[in-house]
């Protein structure tokens, strides 16, 4: 399976990391800290309107020692990114991992895992992002395509050997199918124009997508 792979030292290095004079422990903690931080009121509010001073004040610290931990805003939003989606891997990995659930009941937890993930953040802080930093929209779009594309291929090739899947379905059409339906619910100009929330959506599209590949002499989730 994929790994958002983030190698403390890499990951850090990255972000723009430089030393502070505290403990190994207490730096790992504090940038843990300042990355939910970050990732609420980016995701809440949106990226272009929180500054580094306000995020600063909402952590009781001063903004040298935040420029310290990240020395800029458009690195510690690329740091929230591969946070946010390391989060959502291990979560993933929990639920492959449970040995005691077929791989289509597991399909399914994920679809609903997205739906618990997705309300981490507003629309509009989503759509905030979108529009004002391209780069990091795109390492968002590349990482979500990434991790899903490896683990939907690899559940459906076990609920294939599991005989639970339709045969005159290609797996490859229906990753493609569910990648570009995840990609249209978590896109907000098209969820804005629903009468729908984006838990509501992402309910009927687990029903919509289980009950397509399922075989249709089984009742197994």
């Amino acid at each position: 399976m994929i790994k958002i792979k983030v190698n403390s030292e890499n990951y850090y290095s990255f972000i723009g990391f430089m030393r502070l004079d505290m403990s190994k422990n207490q730096q790992i903690l504090m940038r843990k800290k300042v990355l939910l931080s970050a990732r609420n009121l980016f995701f809440s509010f949106g990226y272009s309107k929180v500054t580094m001073d306000e995020l600063a004040s909402e952590l009781n610290m001063s903004k040298r020692t935040l420029y310290q931990l990240y020395n800029s805003k458009n690195r510690l939003l690329e740091a929230v990114i591969y946070d946010f989606f390391q989060e959502f891997q291990e979560n993933i990995n929990k639920i492959i991992n449970n040995q005691n659930k077929n791989a289509l009941a597991s399909l399914k937890q994920i679809i609903f895992l997205i739906q618990k993930q997705t309300t981490k953040f507003s629309i509009h802080g989503f759509e905030d992002i979108r529009k004002n930093n391209s780069q990091a929209w795109q390492l968002i779009s590349s990482l979500r395509e990434k991790m899903f594309n490896s683990q939907l291929r690899e559940i459906l090739n076990q609920a294939k050997k599991e005989n639970n899947l339709r045969e005159d379905i290609d797996v490859e059409i229906i990753i493609l199918i569910i990648l570009n339906t995840i990609q249209s619910v978590v896109n907000p100009e098209i969820i804005s124009q629903l009468s729908y929330s984006t838990e509501d959506v992402i309910e009927m599209l687990s029903k919509f997508i289980i009950s397509g590949i399922i075989k249709s002499n089984n009742n197994i989730i």
